[in-house]
């Protein structure tokens, strides 16, 4: 089939195959694995607007495939495309590797297709991209995209196209970064597009999310475009968006289409769906909208929200009683009130512990907490206390189960655009700062201690290094004693990440050899992860291809209604 465009995802590291690539715990919190396998929801925003509109669109995630098999040959797979277009997401830096070296293969084979890149990052350095990169065609900046790219598509004149810097002959053209839609309702995320074009490309692998999306599928909901808070490593904060992407304020869409998505997905997957940003935050008149629609059109599929800071009782009791399943996610990232708030976060472990305590009481399904190491102002023992202050948590709740609590490293980047990254008075030291330092560190590394593109005045990079293995062990530890966890899971889970921290310094003394020996490398889906992997999953469980089969047979039952 001829495609209009194809949307790729790369790896972030693109030979990861054939390189002993140690990626730590750095994916142990997020479903895709260190290769970061799992593509931007702006590629389902991108393929349902586009399509909708006649153009032949599809997703194809090469990161996934490499995963899924050490046969796969990307050149391979190029010579039998049929598109005038690849577009490439580089929203997430640390995909800078795999992005490049897909724009430069697609070149190398196919010099007849053109390249496309866009995303967060692509916008953040899209001066250097045309400048030091020469097989990318077009960067299309900003955190929309699909109505410039629908111009493209069309043969519009490439000079009356905003927000694109592009190679036209020898010369690079620029049109600047102008445009920035005031309303986000013309967006859809629809996603019996992807199983209507795993159908029509018969290529379902290519159209997965992440490796462990058909056992544990998740559909999102994106409900804004920037923030309010200005958190110290956020590249997708109020100063980033402020300063480096147009947007002086949060844009949100509106409840009637949040309410729609949402209701797509129960009717058409039943799925469950994690709704992307602080709707809590929103008007009391939207809120109670967004909560009494749903409610009465029956929704009937897990939610998953998360808040920025602690709410309400009563509006936790309202988005409680929504479905019989809603869980929620909060990010203190500090147990340390005066950390926090240096980070971004405006609010105290006493409001913190009161939010908890209210969604538990209440009926919640579960919810989990967040702590991180690394961050300004943080030394090493203040890491360690986080863990003690798990316990805390743990036990004023009655070490109830469906209080989750994790920590983990900021890491392998701290974002361009944040306040962390453009500040060094906030206290981060940035080792890298262009494009290619980030390539070259992804080129040349071999663990994730390598990659880290900072330190802090408080923690230098083997302090957040060695401080992470031992946070993670203690708080392992600390699960098993108050019994979240049994002794089989804890050894598991202790046994992979003392043989992570093993090959970090075997490969900081080059004995390399060694290295394969461990677990701690990236080379399939079937990498091997702590139990805190498991536990950041809804736990849906059962057999991949059923769960496949019904969502492809709940699609063709509702587009036959």
């Amino acid at each position: 089939m001829k495609y209009d465009l194809v949307l790729m995802h790369p790896p972030s590291i693109y030979d990861f195959r054939k390189r002993d690539i140690v990626a730590g715990p750095i994916s142990e919190l997020v479903p895709s694995t260190g290769v970061f396998e799992m593509y931007p929801i702006g590629f389902l925003a991108i393929m349902s607007y586009l399509r909708e509109r006649g153009y032949k669109v599809r997703i194809d995630n090469v990161a996934l495939k490499m995963l899924n098999s050490r046969r796969y040959n990307f050149e391979e797979e190029l010579l039998k495309i049929d598109t005038d277009y690849i577009g490439l997401d580089l929203h997430w830096l640390p995909h800078v590797h795999g992005a490049l070296n897909l724009a430069r293969i697609i070149k190398d084979v196919r010099p007849d297709i053109r390249v496309m890149m866009g995303g967060l990052s692509a916008t953040y350095y899209a001066e250097e991209i045309m400048k030091d990169v020469k097989d990318v065609d077009i960067v299309v900046r900003g955190d929309t995209s699909e109505i410039t790219m629908e111009m493209i598509l069309a043969g519009k004149n490439m000079r009356d196209i905003p927000n694109i810097i592009y190679r036209e002959g020898a010369t690079i053209k620029d049109n600047g970064f102008t445009f920035m839609p005031e309303n986000l309702d013309y967006q859809k995320y629809d996603y019996t597009q992807i199983i209507k074009s795993s159908i029509r490309s018969f290529d379902v692998l290519g159209h997965l999310p992440y490796c462990d999306w058909t056992k544990e599928p998740v559909a999102m909901v994106l409900s804004t475009h920037g923030c309010s808070y200005s958190c110290g490593i956020c590249g997708g904060s109020h100063f980033a968006y402020k300063n480096f992407y147009g947007r002086p304020g949060p844009i949100f869409r509106s409840s009637e289409k949040l309410v729609e998505d949402i209701m797509s997905i129960n009717n058409d997957l039943k799925i469950p769906v994690f709704v992307v940003g602080d709707i809590l935050m929103r008007s009391a008149k939207d809120k109670e909208y967004i909560f009494s629609t749903l409610k009465k059109e029956g929704i009937d599929i897990p939610l998953l929200f998360e808040v920025f800071v602690p709410h309400t009782r009563e509006d936790l009791s309202r988005m409680v009683n929504v479905t019989y399943d809603v869980s929620m996610e909060i990010s203190p990232d500090s147990s340390s009130d005066k950390i926090r708030f240096k980070n971004g976060r405006p609010y105290t472990n006493k409001s913190l512990e009161k939010f908890v305590f209210d969604f538990l009481d209440l009926g919640g399904k579960k919810i989990d907490v967040y702590f991180l190491i690394g961050l300004a102002g943080q030394g090493r023992q203040d890491a360690l206390d986080d863990v003690k202050y798990a316990r805390h948590l743990m036990e004023m709740n009655n070490r109830n189960e469906r209080l989750f609590i994790f920590t983990s490293p900021v890491s392998p980047f701290l974002d361009p655009g944040s306040r962390g990254f453009e500040l060094p008075e906030l206290g981060y030291k940035v080792k890298y700062r262009t494009l290619m330092d980030h390539y070259n560190a992804l080129d040349r590394g071999r663990t994730w201690a390598d990659f880290l593109n900072y330190e802090t005045v408080l923690m230098d990079r083997d302090t957040i290094v060695n401080t992470t293995y031992d946070a993670i062990d203690e708080l392992l530890k600390v699960k098993t004693d108050l019994g979240y966890l049994s002794n089989e899971e804890f050894a598991r889970s202790h046994q992979i990440l003392e043989s992570s921290r093993l090959a970090i310094k075997l490969s900081e003394k080059g004995d390399y050899g060694l290295m394969k020996k461990g677990d701690a490398l990236i080379k399939s889906c079937g990498t091997k992860y702590t139990v805190l992997k498991k536990e950041i999953m809804w736990g849906t469980g059962g057999s991949r291809t059923k769960k496949m089969i019904f969502m492809i047979y709940r699609y063709l039952h509702s587009s036959r209604e």
